[in-house]
């Protein structure tokens, strides 16, 4: 891994103490217990969360896009009022939606949309519409006529739970927490194998321009 103007001893010491000990301490076991290294996995860790963006942004719009198909298919544009719906969330993902619409009114007005609302809604709430629950409101007609890709032996349940693991996934990186060892090689299998089941030629292009690969091989 190359980095340039990596900080001398004198800076490392104020670097360490605003990130906090504790937090560059979990990278010494992986550093031998050399401080300075265990600041270059450090700054490895957050290349590699880096380069997980792209990967991770389209297999997340890609999978709530795919599952939005399906509320306009089966219950319309105004998917979001109709109250069959909303009875079948959970409590904690009614409150989701009415805050989230309460909030894109006050942006947009009288100029609201279902896409407004889609994109105030976080990938826990579309991961819960794979939920049996909504089986036959939204999935009667099977998965595979929103994703694209998905194959015939995957169900609703194994699609939740690849959703589950991607979405984890997501908020460790967004949490800032360590990566490195944490299997990322399998994780951006997973991720890329998700977007293709939403979509096999967009995950395709985003293989052929991540990142992911070459910054695991850079390990210090």
């Amino acid at each position: 891994m190359q980095l340039t103007n990596l900080p001398d001893n004198k800076i490392l010491t104020h670097v360490e103490n605003l990130i906090q000990p504790e937090r560059l301490g979990r990278y010494l076991p992986a550093a031998n217990g050399d401080k300075f290294l265990s600041f270059t996995y450090y700054l490895w860790n957050c290349d590699l969360s880096q380069s997980f963006y792209i990967p991770l942004h389209f297999a997340e719009i890609g999978c709530r896009n795919a599952i939005h198909n399906a509320l306009l298919t089966h219950l319309g544009i105004d998917w979001y009022e109709k109250p069959v719906f909303i009875r079948l969330l959970s409590e904690r993902f009614q409150r989701e939606l009415k805050n989230a619409v309460i909030d894109e009114e006050q942006q947009h007005g009288a100029k609201l949309t279902a896409h407004h609302v889609v994109s105030a809604l976080t990938f826990g709430f579309w991961e819960h519409l794979l939920t049996k629950r909504f089986d036959r409101i939204l999935w009667k007609d099977g998965l595979q006529p929103y994703f694209l890709g998905l194959p015939a032996n995957i169900n609703r349940d194994q699609l939740r739970t690849r959703i589950e693991s991607v979405r984890r996934w997501r908020n460790r990186i967004a949490h800032h927490r360590a990566i490195f060892d944490k299997s990322p090689s399998k994780k951006y299998t997973e991720t890329i194998q998700l977007l293709s089941w939403a979509c096999p030629h967009t995950s395709g292009w985003v293989k052929s321009v991540s990142h992911v690969q070459t910054i695991i091989n850079k390990r210090p």
